[in-house]
């Protein structure tokens, strides 16, 4: 029946037979609360004989139904009436239960703050005072007269917090050279095929207004390729290797180009060009497959008819001539043919022998970390730019 209770607002709200219900019992009990009282209902009814009474008033239906919505609206009442006292002593025990939640957390926080203040506060100790010099404390140290300063001294101001301090970086920029040795020699190809080369540093790499980097005797990887028109030599920077003075290696990417000993770019080179032997060899082979030809046609006979047909023929004792003279025509022939293979396979190639001194020109800039800071400051001579 509780729950029933319970779940009557949420039936009144949806259910449409619990509504009609309600709104009837309303509506009765409002009719009985409202209906205008009859005097003569009020006076009293005669007694009336048993005999009239019948058991088939027509008002009997409606006072049963009435009298049980009565029953049902009175039980009602009462569980509502006890579902709010419960509600009441639900709603009290949740606020004795918050205010002493409240009670608690104010000791706790009473009791934290009272901790912290006596840790924060230091213990005076009683008795009389008593100077410096009195005191047999293992751990004082007496400090001379002379050497006191009064409360009123000045402070010193601190000082404020040193800058911090910059990298200086070593800067190769475009335009920058230095003198380099080539320390393998190259056949450079001119059909556009790289072929490396090493270079040693022999000089600073020197800026403009006369500045200088030392880079001792650094290593540059460069890729070298052969030129046909001028037989010439170019080369194209690519990686630097070099050793700081505490001993660590590094390698840097870098770019540029090599001039040579007359200023211009590339160094000048021996051109090795397979087509001399080509046309030697060739000219040989032609010589010999005409050779052969015309030993073979000595040794032939040539009849022409007078319907001027033309028949060819060999003697018997000029057959060994004339097979010879045919096989030296194919073995020329077939020489001819290798040639032009092994021609087309051949590529001119350029040579550069070793220790040829150059130029070594940067044409991108180029940052060199802790190279600054390991080299002797002292030195004059030397002077460095820096990318900052």
């Amino acid at each position: 029946m509780k729950q029933f209770l319970r779940d009557l607002p949420l039936r009144l709200k949806s259910d449409r037979k619990t509504q009609l219900i309600a709104v009837v019992v309303v509506g009765c009990v409002m009719y009985l609360a409202l209906a205008p009282q009859n005097p003569r209902r009020m006076a009293k009814p005669k007694p009336k004989p048993e005999e009239v009474a019948s058991h088939n008033d027509p008002n009997e239906r409606w006072t049963d139904l009435i009298e049980r919505f009565n029953g049902q609206l009175n039980q009602l009442t009462t569980q509502s009436t006890a579902l709010r006292e419960d509600l009441d002593s639900q709603k009290k025990a949740m606020q004795e239960y918050e205010a002493t939640t409240a009670e608690i957390f104010k000791k706790i926080l009473e009791r934290l703050a009272e901790v912290q203040n006596n840790s924060s506060s230091q213990p005076v100790a009683a008795g009389n005072p008593q100077s410096i010099g009195e005191m047999s404390a293992p751990d004082l140290v007496g400090a001379q007269s002379d050497e006191l300063e009064g409360l009123g001294a000045p402070e010193v101001a601190a000082a404020p917090p040193a800058l911090p301090v910059k990298p200086k970086l070593a800067a190769l920029m475009p335009g920058d050279s230095v003198r380099v040795k080539l320390l393998a020699g190259v056949n450079a190809p001119t059909d556009g095929t790289p072929y490396p080369v090493v270079l040693k540093l022999v000089s600073d790499v020197l800026g403009p207004d006369g500045n200088s980097v030392p880079l001792g005797e650094a290593r540059i990887i460069a890729a070298a390729q052969g030129s046909l028109t001028d037989a010439r030599v170019l080369f194209r920077l690519t990686r630097l290797s070099l050793r700081l003075p505490n001993g660590k290696r590094k390698e840097f990417p870098i770019d540029g180009w090599i001039v040579g000993e007359d200023g211009i770019r590339g160094l000048e080179g021996v051109l090795i060009d397979p087509i001399g032997k080509a046309i030697v060899g060739a000219g040989m082979a032609g010589g010999l497959a005409g050779l052969g030809q015309g030993i073979a046609a000595a040794n032939v006979q040539n009849r022409t008819y007078s319907n001027g047909n033309t028949q060819s023929s060999v003697n018997a004792n000029d057959v060994p001539a004339y097979a010879g003279g045919v096989a030296l025509s194919s073995a020329a022939t077939e020489w001819q043919q290798i040639i032009r293979d092994r021609l087309a396979q051949l590529v001119p190639v350029v040579q550069v022998l070793s220790g040829r001194e150059a130029t070594a020109v940067f044409s991108q800039s180029l940052a060199i970390p802790e190279l600054l800071e390991q080299l002797d400051e002292e030195e004059p001579a030397v002077v460095f730019t820096s990318l900052d």
